[in-house]
């Protein structure tokens, strides 16, 4: 298996820093190519280098002018940084390109849906899912757009599961669903989706603080304890991208 094939595989497992390295080895092995330049760039944006990979992405947009992958990555770094200006000229560039990119339609359903322009939230997502149904994301982001424009719970439970079922440990739809469960009152579906999200991420600050509001209900005080400790320990929810949406 060469460098490229490797960083591929490492991508696909999330595993960013290992798969920059690779891919890096790939520059040298293939001189400078688009899809390489392009994977680089999205692990340095994965692992929070958003400089690096802007002109990652910038080159790779010299090299393939037409290719829709670098105004894609280029549109979601901006959306990250809450630029939802330049991110939505860009994905809506990548549209213009490939029309049929599930990638940018859920890039622009979220700008949309971060500048409250949810009916065309929906519309975007309910495409990009449409083109690509294993886009994880999306379908938490739906269920998030669904619980704003107040349709039917089941609807977002709808989506949350099928995130699910993509990924079981998708924080994101675990704190979602512990959210919609405790809307309903369905307190111990609720303190369950909370249980299974702090099992992958112990530290995690809001599940901690909403796992101990229901163990405080349920006079599970030790346990309410714990979860305020662990909550304690942590930083203010920073609004950090793609965490409980």
């Amino acid at each position: 298996m060469n460098h490229f094939d490797k960083g591929i595989d490492c991508y696909q497992r999330k595993d960013f820093l290992n798969a920059d390295f690779h891919f890096k080895k790939a520059l040298v092995e293939k001189g400078l190519q688009a899809e390489t330049l392009d994977y680089l760039a999205r692990c340095r944006l994965m692992l929070g280098d958003s400089r690096s990979a802007l002109e990652l992405f910038n080159e790779t947009m010299k090299i393939a002018p037409t290719w829709e992958r670098s105004y894609e990555g280029k549109a979601r770094l901006h959306a990250n940084r809450e630029e939802y200006e330049e991110a939505e000229a860009l994905a809506r560039r990548a549209l213009m390109l490939n029309a049929e990119s599930a990638e940018s339609w859920a890039i622009l359903a979220y700008v949309c849906e971060r500048t409250l322009r949810l009916k065309e939230a929906k519309s975007c997502y309910l495409r990009a899912l449409e083109l690509d149904a294993t886009l994880e994301e999306a379908h938490v982001h739906l269920a998030v757009v669904y619980y704003e424009m107040r349709e039917p719970y089941s609807k977002c439970l709808e989506q949350l599961d099928r995130a699910l079922a993509l990924n079981p440990q998708s924080t994101d739809a675990l704190f979602n669903k512990g959210l919609i469960y405790k809307d309903l009152r369905r307190y111990g579906a609720s303190k369950t989706a909370f249980e299974k999200l702090l099992a992958i991420d112990p530290q995690d600050r809001e599940a901690n603080l909403e796992l101990a509001e229901l163990y405080k209900r349920d006079r599970q005080y030790s346990k309410a304890e714990q979860c305020l400790s662990r909550a304690r320990k942590q930083k203010l929810y920073d609004g950090r991208d793609g965490s409980h949406t």
